[in-house]
């Protein structure tokens, strides 16, 4: 095991149902339940016995918090990939605190560039080298809107007034 401290993790990205055993359970014991019984369904007895299945997983304490929480409920338990794939996300932002370009934390976590913009939150702060900006030129801002095309209004074989029109 690493001296490197696990990365802290965004509860609000996971989701809630993973959420919801963590505020319960822990962050560990969470894990330990949907690790084992994730994208399945369990039922929290009514009453803490010793030999059941949770409480062999799980251990005394957090059974034991399992069900003074459901007791006498089924839960739906999700999948651990949730946890993990927040976990990937989270090594993305701390590459992109640390000064990695868009390109360099895609290699590093092999995410493609695309799947890269969308965990920043499109806030990347890197310009696209490879796509072309469809309106702006080398002189004109992408995110200003393309400058209107005088036309010859009623053309009807130009109406979008781009070669110019007869008149």
């Amino acid at each position: 095991m690493s001296d490197e401290a696990a990365p802290a993790v965004n509860l609000e990205a996971l989701p809630p149902a993973l959420r919801e055993l963590v505020r319960v359970l822990g962050m560990d014991d969470a894990l330990v339940l949907v690790s084992a019984m994730g994208g399945g369904r369990i039922s929290v007895p009514h009453k803490a016995r010793e030999g059941n299945e949770l409480a062999l997983l799980l251990g005394a304490v957090a059974f034991d918090k399992l069900v003074k929480e459901y007791g006498g409920e089924s839960l739906l338990l999700p999948k651990v990939d949730s946890y993990l794939r927040e976990l990937r996300h989270e090594q993305v932002r701390r590459a992109k605190a640390q000064g990695l370009d868009v390109d360099e934390i895609a290699e590093r976590t092999g995410y493609t560039r695309r799947h890269v913009f969308n965990i920043l939150g499109g806030y990347a702060d890197s310009r696209d080298a490879f796509t072309m900006d469809l309106f702006g030129g080398e002189d004109e801002p992408a995110n200003e809107p393309p400058a209107m095309v005088e036309t010859g209004s009623g053309n009807a074989n130009n109406p979008f007034g781009l070669t110019g029109g007869r008149t």
